[in-house]
């Protein structure tokens, strides 16, 4: 045989082999709301590859209520997939999780909104990368009230909740609109409005404690069951109406909505009506809550480098902002590029949100990214829709509440 030609055939079966062991398919598991946001995810990926050929990604879409389920499953098994997407670093994957800290160092996490980057550390690891942010807010139905011949306040000025009430229910009436308000039954999107008369669950500042005083909750919660009963669809937040709020709002039947701007992207393709984001009503106090993404990585992956990798591209200034403007969300990134959403409500509504974001208090951040709340949103829920339906006090529920969130404390400590 040909020394030479035998020499060749060995570097190629060697070039093979390395050219095969360097790369890499990423399993990720990622929740998206439609086949929209699910093409921009995948093309995202895809101009990742066409940048870096030697990794590929295996996309496993899962609903995001069955993310909790989902991550249970994957550490029962011992095997986690290489990244996720979540929005709380729930305690049955933390022993998985990478610390960012000494993948990527340990100054690269002050790039992030500091709101968001904090719920991303546990201790003095940095367990998840800030992925996009959210704001929960108020969108109104222009049309609506132009019909109606009612003027809606400057971002600057807004409604106090007392006032905005009557309002709704005027618009509604003149422009012949189904309800005045709709609201999406979340937990964080209902402590908002707790936040806006002060009120909260855990300190601002370690060491983490329940500050809550039970009265001022309470009444606050007994007023939320009064703007149901007044200006909400019959049912809606205790279980009894199968109404979607989002879809009375894009269908016209729905003077205001109480949702995120994660919304925004659906209302500038599909709204048929103009609209805007805020101003939102406020109690004593102007508030939204901190909300968003993460992306993880998991140290049992075989593909930790390439992993990290791709997370630390994904977050990172320009590929943030493209990812943001795509999506309609807020940058994580404090380098992030100037976004430019392609559509004037919608720059103007992501404006507005993040405007109300950067007004909102310390709280609106610490409070969801403290560890000890990710035990408490499943009891706020609970609470507050059986208070709806009567089957508790207002008092009663919002002592359920304290005793999860004091007895979450107490597990961390």
């Amino acid at each position: 045989m040909n020394i030479f030609k035998w020499m060749g055939s060995a570097a190629l079966a060697v070039s093979v082999m390395v050219s095969s062991a360097s790369a890499a398919q990423l399993k990720v598991l990622w929740y998206i709301d439609d086949d929209a946001q699910e093409a921009i995810v995948r093309g995202m990926l895809d101009q990742y590859t066409a940048e870096h050929p030697d990794t590929t990604f295996s996309l496993q879409i899962t609903p995001y209520s069955g993310m909790i389920q989902k991550f249970q499953q994957f550490a029962a098994s011992g095997i986690m997939p290489d990244i996720a997407l979540t929005s709380s670093m729930e305690p049955v994957i933390r022993p998985f999780l990478v610390d960012f800290n000494k993948e990527i160092g340990p100054d690269w996490i002050n790039d992030f909104v500091k709101g968001w980057a904090d719920g991303a550390r546990l201790g003095d690891k940095v367990i998840a990368a800030p992925l996009d942010l959210t704001s929960t807010g108020m969108f109104f139905n222009v049309d609506a009230f132009k019909k109606a011949g009612v003027e809606i306040p400057s971002q600057d000025k807004s409604w106090t909740w007392e006032e905005i009430v009557p309002k709704l229910k005027e618009v509604a009436q003149k422009s012949g609109t189904r309800y005045p308000l709709v609201w999406d039954v979340s937990a964080s999107r209902w402590i908002v409005h707790e936040f806006q008369y002060g009120n909260h669950i855990f300190s601002e500042t370690a060491p983490v404690k329940v500050v809550m005083d039970d009265a001022k909750w309470t009444k606050s919660l007994d007023d939320f069951i009064a703007l149901g009963k007044s200006a909400m669809p019959p049912g809606l937040w205790s279980g009894a109406s199968s109404d979607n709020p989002k879809e009375l709002f894009m269908g016209g039947q729905s003077v205001a909505y109480m949702s995120g701007s994660w919304q925004i992207p659906t209302l500038a393709t599909k709204a048929s009506f103009k609209w805007q984001a805020g101003p939102t009503p406020y109690g004593t106090v102007r508030s939204s809550i901190y909300g968003g993404d993460y992306l993880v990585a998991f140290n049992t992956s075989p593909h930790l480098k390439e992993a990290v990798s791709f997370i630390k591209w994904i977050t990172g200034p320009k590929a943030q902002a493209d990812f943001a403007k795509k999506m309609g969300v807020i940058p994580a990134n404090l380098k992030a590029e100037t976004v430019d959403y392609g559509n004037a409500m919608a720059s103007d509504a992501v404006k507005t949100m993040q405007g109300e974001l950067n007004a909102s208090p310390v709280y609106a951040a610490t409070d969801q990214a403290w560890p000890q709340m990710q035990a408490v949103w499943g009891p706020i829920k609970t609470a507050v829709t059986q208070a709806v339906a009567g089957q508790i006090t207002s008092a009663e529920a919002i002592a359920q509440i304290h005793k999860a969130a004091q007895a979450s404390v107490e597990a961390q400590q």
